[in-house]
């Protein structure tokens, strides 16, 4: 178990983009949280909960990033999802019954009705949505929340559970990356639109694997993408990105890279809109992988992209 300087409750705690592409990402971060724990009996409702919070910041708060949270408060947890969004009116925080709304919107209902207690903290810098569950299978009328006042956050540590990594790509250059990113995208919107029953045309199967690849770790690629953008707009040459994932994600880094180098290896013979990649293209993509499953399997120290250069000559 995770514990925190000074006799505190235990608390994981995780940035992801602000972005819809990161709610399977907070999820599994809860799960493999509380399984870590062995609260295995609050995994439904906890999964179910920061999977709203979570879809709610990413759509509404504006903010470019969020902060997933799970603290320890024996017998139950406190799940806070936290953003860097304006204030919330206090009139879209007490939702009507769940069974009046639409699609969407309900997601705070649904908080309320499976937490113990829940709330939104507002601050001069952002806001935080919290939910306590107690894992009684108790199921509340839908509530109000409680509405708390601060000015600031304090400055948060990420700590992860036990089989997730935090792993750093050093000294990354910030074009080159976001045109290895667009390549990618270019990439798998091609290969979906693609009549296979016309002409030569790549593997069915490539496109649906490489779809899936880019799918799975995509909270991970979005929170790296976000950096990069964020230092391009800074005019930046180069940036330290720092992402997290599971640790058995790597392996679907390296089927990616494979996948992405049969695409590069096709590309011409069946006359893809999408060019073939770079020489420099290959090569940071390839320090990319490297980069992930070295710290994530292995827990290696990061290696910056021109020194990886030099050592491979």
């Amino acid at each position: 178990m995770t514990s925190l300087p000074g006799g505190a409750h235990p608390e994981l705690r995780v940035q992801l983009v602000a972005d819809t592409s990161s709610v399977p990402g907070a999820r599994r971060f809860v799960i493999d949280g509380l399984r870590q724990w062995g609260r295995e009996h609050l995994v439904d409702d906890a999964a179910l909960c920061v999977t709203e919070m979570a879809a709610n910041s990413a759509l509404h708060s504006g903010s470019p990033y969020l902060r997933v949270r799970l603290r320890d408060v024996e017998p139950g947890v406190r799940l806070t999802v936290e953003d860097a969004g304006g204030m919330v009116p206090l009139a879209a925080v007490a939702p009507p019954p769940v069974e009046s709304q639409g699609t969407t919107g309900r997601g705070l209902a649904i908080v309320s009705v499976l937490a113990e207690s829940w709330g939104i903290e507002e601050r001069l810098d952002g806001r935080g949505i919290w939910a306590e569950l107690a894992g009684d299978g108790v199921e509340h009328d839908v509530r109000p929340p409680v509405v708390e006042y601060r000015e600031r956050a304090a400055p948060q540590q990420v700590v992860l559970p036990a089989d997730w990594a935090r792993v750093k790509l050093l000294r990354c250059p910030v074009q080159l990356a976001l045109q290895i990113d667009q390549r990618l995208d270019d990439l798998v919107r091609e290969l979906q639109l693609i009549d296979y029953n016309e002409g030569a045309t790549p593997p069915r199967e490539l496109g649906l694997l490489i779809e899936r690849l880019v799918t799975r770790p995509a909270f991970a690629r979005h929170l790296g993408r976000r950096t990069a953008l964020d230092a391009a707009a800074m005019g930046m040459e180069y940036v330290d990105i720092e992402m997290t994932l599971p640790r058995e994600m790597a392996a679907t880094l390296r089927e990616l890279l494979a996948a992405d180098n049969l695409a590069d290896e096709i590309s011409e013979t069946h006359q893809l809109l999408t060019l073939r990649s770079t020489p420099e293209m290959v090569s940071l993509r390839t320090w990319f992988t490297y980069s992930i499953v070295s710290q994530a399997e292995e827990e290696a120290e990061p290696v910056p992209y021109e020194e990886w250069l030099r050592e491979r000559g």
